[in-house]
């Protein structure tokens, strides 16, 4: 297992039709690529937890969608075997700290690894707590 902290970009935007396309546009107008998204739509607005390789680039391509608000927040990646049992050791090492989850998102498949993006209510110390699984 390995963990490291990140950021994490949230986009909260008039939700229509195409909000997607026009994201993912912007983003690859400046060659960012997306390791990760999380979207959603939150009553009137759509709502993207966005993970990246490049943040800064990201918000440059984002900050000009219309109406749309950016936010910055830390989060943790964490990369893992593609195992059963897997989700559950990070879960139990993170509740054995006593560690909050705020918001988790998780994304595997046939590879051997699958990918863990979690925000807690004290990221140094849930980095700490999966260090030592």
């Amino acid at each position: 297992m390995r963990a490291r902290i990140r950021s994490e970009i949230v986009l909260r935007a008039p939700n229509h039709v195409g909000l997607l396309a026009e994201v993912t546009e912007h983003l690859y107008a400046k060659s960012v690529s997306v390791l990760g998204i999380r979207a959603y739509e939150d009553g009137d607005e759509g709502v993207f937890m966005i993970f990246t390789e490049s943040e800064r680039l990201a918000i440059e391509a984002l900050e000009t969608i219309v109406d749309g608000t950016l936010s910055s927040t830390t989060v943790i990646a964490v990369e893992i075997p593609n195992n059963r049992g897997q989700l559950m050791a990070v879960s139990r090492a993170l509740a054995d700290a006593d560690i909050g989850i705020k918001a988790l998102h998780m994304f595997a498949g046939d590879a051997p690894t699958a990918h863990i993006v979690v925000n807690t209510v004290d990221n140094v110390a849930a980095l700490a707590a999966l260090e030592k699984v």
